[in-house]
């Protein structure tokens, strides 16, 4: 399922979000590849939901094979332009990320009129869901492609995935 979202409502992370008695606070916009690694506690989760959800190769029965391919992708479109955003618990901690690629002109139809993001991964661990850091998360995602002059921002979901349709 794809969803795509006009770049029309503000962005910011003026104040951070509450969670209980735990603030959360989602970074600016970061093309650093040493900040990837702190991404690979969060991702673990979300692998290990995705198993659940849908098939997958058997590389992704190795959970450290799948998060160095992960790591690897990542590091390719952070080259290539790309840039991630991260929440954050009080203690430093990463409780979410999201990960937005820019492309422009060009997609699986061919030429578009419209420079495209896609947010490729948008993931929040569990105990955090429900809470506003996702919606914060695409926010800042939207954010970045609009700083950029892109207008549309795309994101793909897991067929059996009723949660996260419903969230976008």
């Amino acid at each position: 399922m794809c969803a795509r979202s006009n770049l029309l409502r503000g962005h910011g992370n003026a104040r951070p979000l509450r969670y209980s008695d735990m603030a959360v606070h989602i970074s600016a916009a970061r093309d650093d590849l040493e900040g990837l690694e702190a991404l690979a506690p969060v991702w673990a989760e979300w692998h290990g939901h995705h198993r659940e959800l849908a098939e997958h190769p058997e590389c992704w029965d190795d959970l450290d094979a799948s998060w160095l391919a992960r790591l690897d992708w990542y590091q390719r479109l952070l080259l290539d332009g790309a840039s991630y955003v991260t929440a954050t618990d009080d203690e430093g901690r990463v409780v979410g990320y999201a990960v937005v690629a820019m492309n422009d002109g060009r997609d699986d139809r061919g030429d578009v009129e419209a420079r495209i993001g896609e947010v490729v991964t948008l993931v929040v661990k569990s105990d955090r869901r429900s809470a506003g850091v996702g919606r914060a998360l695409l926010r800042a995602a939207e954010g970045i492609a609009r700083e950029r002059g892109f207008d549309t921002v795309k994101v793909v979901v897991v067929s059996r995935n009723r949660r996260v349709q419903d969230f976008y």
